[in-house]
């Protein structure tokens, strides 16, 4: 056998569709290097086909880079309303903030969730719910809110200090509370 390497390309979008004449649907399975760009293409394409709302499925995302869950949200908040802060006991707050420019601010708007999405979709979900800028539906999320600072070493290890926490704009702590003895109650 002759094996070929190629480059095989990961998308996060992995579906988006007109639901009917005026529903647009967009599925984002994780928050990747191109996932913002994926997301943009989708939407201008549901556009172009007379979408009035939109269902932005995020069950199942695990999560990914905060900052490309901050780059959606800024699509459809307005300038300065919050999107996610984090914070930590020895890390002070530190605000992250629309910028207004989003081309889907007064887009009727509904996020899918499920205990599964996790981590950049919990952000994504908390800004669009705490700023009142559209429906979430589906089960409680999984509560994986942590900021995490890499220390590599010389042998090419990494340890991740967990050093803040994420926070809504409500005020909410994405990482669910852990109690030392409840580790069953934790993973349920």
């Amino acid at each position: 056998f002759n094996v070929t390497r190629d480059v095989i390309p990961l998308v996060s979008v992995d579906a988006s569709y007109m639901m009917d004449d005026e529903i647009g649907y967009v599925r984002v399975k994780n928050f990747g290097e191109h996932t913002y760009s994926e997301m943009m293409v989708a939407l201008a394409e549901l556009n172009m086909k007379g979408m009035r709302s939109l269902m932005l499925d995020l069950r199942g995302n695990s999560g990914g880079y905060m900052h490309v869950a901050i780059q959606m949200a800024n699509e459809f908040l307005e300038k300065n309303q919050l999107i996610v802060y984090t914070e930590g006991s020895k890390v002070k707050r530190e605000d992250y903030r629309a910028k207004g420019l989003g081309s889907f601010k007064h887009l009727p708007l509904v996020v899918l969730v499920d205990e599964m999405s996790a981590s950049s979709s919990e952000i994504f979900a908390g800004a669009i719910q705490d700023n009142d800028r559209g429906t979430i539906i589906g089960r409680r999320s999984f509560g994986k809110g942590l900021v995490q600072q890499p220390m590599e070493f010389s042998d090419g290890s990494v340890v991740r200090l967990t050093i803040a926490r994420y926070h809504t704009p409500s005020g909410r702590c994405i990482q669910k509370p852990y109690e030392k003895g409840h580790g069953e109650d934790y993973e349920n």
